[in-house]
């Protein structure tokens, strides 16, 4: 190999070698990234579920509300009607 080869293929070589750690170096940082990003997105999970959990809570206790808010619309309903008929009766 001539000394004009081997210095154009060093310089190939050193250049390849520079664009080598150049990528590596990006990809290690989109690496880093990732991680946070990752990270991120578990604590965002986490909050979604603990948001769930208390609409859940919500819900249930709405729910429960509404039952005892019904049945005592019933009996007033019913002590109107009582109500009603003993003015009738007058």
């Amino acid at each position: 190999m001539s000394r004009e080869a081997w210095t154009q293929a060093t310089d190939a070589s050193d250049l390849v070698h520079g664009e080598v750690i150049s990528l590596r170096t990006t990809v290690l940082g989109q690496i880093s990234e990732i991680r946070e990003l990752q990270a991120a997105d578990r604590r965002r999970q986490t909050v979604i579920s603990e948001l769930l959990r208390l609409e859940h809570m919500r819900y249930t206790e709405t729910s429960k509300s509404r039952t005892v808010l019904q049945g005592q619309i019933t009996a007033l309903q019913g002590q109107v009607t009582t109500l009603q008929a003993q003015v009738a009766t007058l």
